[in-house]
């Protein structure tokens, strides 16, 4: 039996503020906790699922912050700080936005149509983590993006209009 590549994303935050962040990613993108894990009887992590993808939502080590020569992962000190974005397709991209932001989300980019047609926006999450919202197209949304990114590679074609 041949096993596929699965993939799981593991979010860092300030220790002590697990739970505060699984609530928040349950309110803001309908995410499901599946697993408490304790250290001591300290929550140390939440295993959560968003969409598809295995989450692990843990604090980070006190003991790394105060000697970084050990490495992280570290969790942002200020909104935007990170070295990643998560991105996160959704079928509809105004409730979504609107969800997180009640849930405590700040704004970053507000809906809006990309180069490809696609409507997107993105949010900083309380804990300093950038969100990329992306809106789920239809096939024939999807077929209509894919044409004019393929008129758009076409030498002399001009996209613009003047």
């Amino acid at each position: 039996m041949k096993q596929t590549i699965g993939l799981g994303l593991g979010i860092f935050v300030q220790h002590g503020r697990e739970q505060e962040a699984a609530d928040f990613y349950s309110e803001a993108f309908e995410a499901r906790q599946l697993k408490t894990h304790r250290i001591d009887g300290e929550i140390a992590g939440v295993e959560m699922l968003i969409g598809g993808i295995r989450v692990s939502v843990a604090g980070s080590n006190p003991r790394r912050e105060e000697e970084p020569s050990y490495g992280g992962p570290f969790f942002p000190k200020a909104a935007g700080a990170v070295s990643m974005t998560i991105l996160l397709t959704v079928p509809d991209l105004e409730t979504c936005f609107a969800q997180a932001i009640v849930a405590g989300a700040a704004l970053r980019d507000r809906v809006q149509t990309d180069t490809e047609g696609r409507r997107v926006a993105s949010l900083f999450d309380p804990f300093g983590h950038i969100w990329m919202l992306t809106e789920r197209q239809t096939e024939a949304e999807r077929a209509s993006s894919d044409q004019f990114v393929a008129q758009a590679d076409r030498p002399g074609v001009s996209m613009l209009r003047g």
